[in-house]
């Protein structure tokens, strides 16, 4: 062994393992975090609560890597061969299984914390919301008792097999909540992002900490228990295994709500043209460019029955009620998500506003004026054009080719809008009918 080489082995950040068993996972799963979140830091409306619970969705890689590194530390490096781990050894329930598992865990958490640091400079800079400390506490305790997770299944084992394994294992688990609900409460993760005006319910919170601390001590109970020799589970052993159980159960006998709406923000406001627009004061810089790209599509349709009395920040809503009754309310709302494209989702949301619902036309969807096409096609093709028409107001040097509406002058198609709303709303208009027909 060489003079560095011993030295980087006697470390007390590395002893007693070599340092490949802990750098190569931890340099894997920097580049990991790292690659996931760069595309993120350039993204707008960035805020707190949406980094809080991407602490737990950006983990589901890093943390499969630990637990295999982990669980090829504990093949190599606690098998039944090594003389600390002999029956006759009195340092069998002492330091050196606990200091293996305790390093793999530290450096591959401390690895996934760097590779968190730039989007957490970007959520920073924004400034928007205050931090959620109980979604961050449960991914965080959560990713150190898989990794203990991945341990225990090396000395489990007992054979390079472990480490697929463990990988596999905690990878499926991670990512139940995607599969079902019942698992959010087991997991890193929501099986969506929440951002400013919504957040993680504190219940499910508060249980997936419990539920992860009581995953971790299990873990690193049993993996000291099947350490000596003769491998004999004890009653306290077979307990908290069944307590482990028994909390896997019990969110699907009883369903967490997901999230609740955080109220209490305040707006800020702008009307143009008998609209008003609002959004989250932590959506501030989002106003301006909402403004301009709706006020267009709004002024293209002309009809002031149709318009929107307010245009608001979904942040802004205290429940899902008021949104689902937005319609009714003369309110649309939109959804400004940490990287959303406004120039993209604005015009859109305030056309299909506008304009009837393509479903209205029995078409199951389908527009199209081609050859071939059924009369409930053609009508859906009206109203998907004027759609299409709608939001490219919006954007200097839209398009404007193909469609129903190509080629049509504006203050013709307010007119026409104006003189057959009924017929637009019922999906009645066939494309002859429109005077810029061909």
């Amino acid at each position: 062994m060489s003079a560095p080489e011993a030295r980087w082995t006697s470390s007390p950040l590395l002893w007693p393992l070599p340092p490949h068993a802990v750098l190569v996972p931890a340099g894997l799963i920097l580049v990991l975090t790292l690659a996931s979140t760069w595309g993120q830091l350039s993204w707008r409306a960035l805020d707190w609560v949406y980094l809080s619970g991407q602490v737990g969705a950006q983990a589901r890689l890093p943390v499969a890597v630990a637990a295999g590194a982990a669980a090829l530390v504990a093949v190599r490096f606690a098998r039944s061969s090594l003389v600390f781990a002999q029956s006759w050894q009195p340092r069998v329930e002492r330091d050196v299984p606990v200091r293996q598992a305790a390093l793999v865990t530290g450096w591959c958490l401390g690895a996934y914390l760097l590779g968190l640091l730039p989007l957490t400079a970007a959520v920073a800079s924004a400034g928007a919301g205050l931090p959620q400390p109980v979604p961050v506490l449960g991914a965080l305790t959560g990713f150190a008792a898989l990794t203990l997770f991945g341990y225990l299944c090396g000395v489990a084992l007992r054979g390079l097999v472990a480490v697929p394994v463990a990988v596999g294992a905690v990878f499926v688990f991670t990512s139940l909540p995607l599969v079902t609900d019942a698992w959010t409460a087991l997991a890193l993760q929501l099986p969506f992002d929440t951002f400013l005006g919504v957040r993680e319910n504190s219940a499910l919170g508060l249980y997936r900490l419990g539920f992860f601390l009581l995953l971790a001590a299990a873990s690193a109970w049993t993996a000291s228990s099947l350490l000596r020799a003769p491998r004999r589970p004890s009653a306290p052993h077979a307990a908290a295994v069944a307590a482990v159980a028994a909390a896997v159960v019990l969110p699907h006998l009883y369903a967490f709500p997901l999230v609740v709406h955080a109220t209490g923000g305040t707006e800020v406001c702008e009307a143009r043209d008998g609209v008003r627009y609002c959004v989250h004061e932590g959506h501030a810089d989002e106003l301006a460019p909402i403004v301009d790209l709706a006020a267009p599509v709004v002024a293209a349709y002309g009809s002031a029955d149709a318009t929107p009395a307010q245009v608001r920040d979904q942040s802004l809503a205290t429940g899902d009620r008021e949104v689902l009754d937005g319609v009714d309310r003369g309110v649309l709302w939109l959804r400004v998500h940490p990287g959303w494209e406004p120039r993209r989702e604005v015009p859109w949301a305030v056309a299909e506003w506008l304009a009837p619902d393509v479903f209205v036309c029995d078409s199951k969807g389908v527009a199209s004026t081609d050859e071939g096409a059924t009369p409930e096609e053609r009508r859906a093709a009206v109203v998907a054009g004027l759609q299409a028409w709608l939001a490219s107001e919006s954007l200097p040097g839209g398009p404007r080719d193909g469609g129903p509406f190509a080629g049509a002058d504006p203050d013709q198609v307010r007119a026409w809008i104006s003189a057959n709303e009924d017929a637009l709303a019922s999906c009645s208009v066939e494309p002859e009918d429109l005077p810029w027909w061909p």
